[in-house]
């Protein structure tokens, strides 16, 4: 099976591709986990199975030991071609995991095995699958995840135009110096960390725009999403980001028919 792991230092690459262009950015935004039954092998005290419906990255689950599994059940057969994991520790835990799927839920084929090298937002397109049960195997080590999407990404139409800041080069860093009565300087704290960055892509098809980009737009009002920029040359740089408060809005080119769009994230850390 073809597999690209778009993940820091982890990148696998068969023949046969099923992409249009892996420099054209990938956006993970649609995901089965929000709604599937979630069932799991164990939960630590306090960290549960039921936080991987969620976006939010404050709370994780942890099982008690490992090997150990987390399962959705989509309630019937959906399409997946990515995976996405951010607010972990399973690189620094030394944790293996694998994505699987099954028709019933009983006999399990597994799509990719993958070993973070360390603790940043992973993303791992696979060649796509449609199934009903969808399951997280960890191994090796004790592992927590916060947030876990599995849908259809989004492949943008264009690669991202000229001028792009890369989002993991890209910090926002709100810091408090420490300054005595006479202006000396004794440190600095910080308040806050993370990343922001902005893309843009142009000459869009209009409908293209309406049919593929817009319902993303709609998604990200309220939700976070998974972004690689470019997974064929810089695989390492991916965010789970989200928008700031105004919205995102296309204007025509005034060229045939096309569109072009901007959009401003912030991420974690």
């Amino acid at each position: 099976m073809s597999i690209i792991v778009v993940s820091p230092s982890l990148v696998e690459m068969g023949t046969g591709c099923w992409h249009s262009s892996l420099r054209h950015s990938r956006i993970g935004w649609r995901t089965l986990t929000r709604d599937a039954e979630i069932t799991a092998s164990s939960e630590a005290d306090s960290w549960p199975a039921a936080a991987l419906a969620n976006p939010m990255t404050y709370e994780r689950w942890k099982p008690e030991a490992v090997p150990a599994w987390v399962q959705f059940d989509a309630g019937q057969a959906v399409e997946v071609d990515y995976l996405g994991i951010a607010s972990h520790d399973l690189g620094s835990a030394g944790a293996t995991f694998s994505i699987q799927c099954s028709d019933d839920g009983a006999a399990w084929e597994t799509a990719a095995t993958v070993e973070p090298a360390d603790d940043n937002a992973i993303m791992l397109l696979i060649e796509p699958v449609t199934a009903r049960y969808w399951r997280l195997n960890v191994t090796e080590a004790i592992g927590s995840i916060g947030v876990l999407y599995l849908g259809k990404v989004l492949e943008t139409y264009r690669p991202v135009s000229p001028g792009h800041s890369p989002g993991n080069l890209s910090r926002r860093t709100e810091i408090m110096p420490n300054l005595s009565m006479g202006g000396q300087f004794l440190g600095r704290s910080i308040i806050r960390q993370g990343y922001a960055t902005a893309y843009e892509w142009a000459h869009l098809p209009a409908q293209w725009y309406r049919d593929n980009f817009a319902p993303f737009v709609e998604a990200a009002r309220k939700y976070p999403f998974f972004i690689a920029w470019n997974p064929l040359r810089y695989p390492a740089e991916v965010l789970y980001a989200w928008t700031p408060a105004e919205d995102i809005q296309p204007e025509n080119m005034g060229v045939r028919d096309w569109m072009q769009v901007g959009l401003k994230v912030e991420a974690i850390a």
